[in-house]
């Protein structure tokens, strides 16, 4: 598997942000309408994709001044910091706001990073209301007006994907410029979650570091318990449904998924060999069995130097 890194320019205000899983979701989604764009249809995709996935693609990260911010790690602050414990209880206030850290390549161990405060996000409020078509007009529920929550993105974004050997990158890209022009998540229907890819490059994300003793995932993940000897993660729960025509279906929600989200740091019995982690989940629909869902995180190898 080949890995890249794309950069994209929000072109209008987001109704969710751009998580992994979903985007995968969009890039299904793609291919089911022009099963020509990569080659293959997408149930010749699915056929293997438990065993050797197609694409494998990360949440969005903040490019500022040419520079990409990864989260910090989901450990505790004694494994990031290097001050004493007693530090660290009386600044974990000032220590928990610094949220981001810079992609660089080799990484330093994570006990060397400077970890930083980051703001990239500017949130909104847009009201909307129901009309009712007998009056005319709003009125008692439910067609009170309500409001809803939007994201604006002060700064350009870059996507970390990884491809399988048969998979082009120039055909990938213009799947996900076609999901920029149709616009991503939530609301999108009504002119959300609209971007322009910028540009894209290859990246080899098996060789960030010289001692790499972990690995750190760049999107909500589902890792495989035969794979995992130590897991620190914030858990992050998908109440998903279905996209395009199955929204409007009888019965458009999925079961819902607990993901560690990006960030996770995993200890692996094993190294892996492959850009990746965890598995394909299944079972989610019951109104389309066949549904999948992106339980695979692309990885970077990190030096954890505490003992865990």
């Amino acid at each position: 598997m080949k890995t890249y890194v794309i950069k994209i320019k929000p072109l209008t205000g987001f109704g969710s942000y751009i998580k992994g899983d979903t985007l995968f979701g969009h890039i299904c989604w793609q291919i089911i309408y022009d099963p020509h764009i990569l080659g293959k249809t997408f149930s010749e995709f699915l056929a293997d994709y438990e065993s050797n996935p197609f694409s494998i693609v990360s949440s969005a990260y903040p490019v500022v001044d040419g520079k990409i911010y990864l989260k910090r790690p989901a450990l505790p602050l004694n494994f990031l910091f290097s001050l004493s414990d007693e530090e660290i209880v009386s600044k974990r206030k000032e220590l928990k706001k610094r949220n981001y850290f810079p992609f660089e390549n080799p990484l330093k161990p994570l006990v060397e990073i400077d970890y930083m405060s980051l703001s990239f996000i500017k949130e909104d409020i847009q009201t909307r209301c129901t009309i009712n078509r007998l009056t005319g007009t709003t009125g008692e529920a439910p067609f009170t007006p309500y409001s809803v929550d939007k994201l604006y993105f002060n700064c350009n974004l870059a996507i970390f994907v990884g491809l399988r050997e048969d998979v082009e990158i120039e055909k990938f890209i213009e799947i996900i410029s076609r999901i920029g022009k149709i616009g991503y998540g939530k609301d999108a229907t009504v002119g959300y979650g609209k971007f322009e890819v910028i540009e894209y490059e290859y990246i080899d994300v098996m060789k960030t570091t010289e001692k790499p003793n972990a690995v750190y995932t760049l999107s909500p993940s589902v890792p495989d318990k035969e794979e995992v000897k130590k897991i620190y993660y914030t858990p992050f729960v998908r109440f998903g449904r279905h996209g395009s025509y199955l929204a409007r279906s009888s019965n458009p929600f999925k079961n819902p998924v607990i993901f560690a989200d990006e960030g996770a740091i995993i200890i692996p019995k094993k190294f892996p060999e492959k850009p990746y982690i965890g598995k394909t989940i299944k079972g989610l629909s019951k109104s389309v069995p066949e549904t999948v869902c992106q339980g695979y995180s692309l990885i970077l190898p990190v030096e954890v130097s505490n003992e865990l």
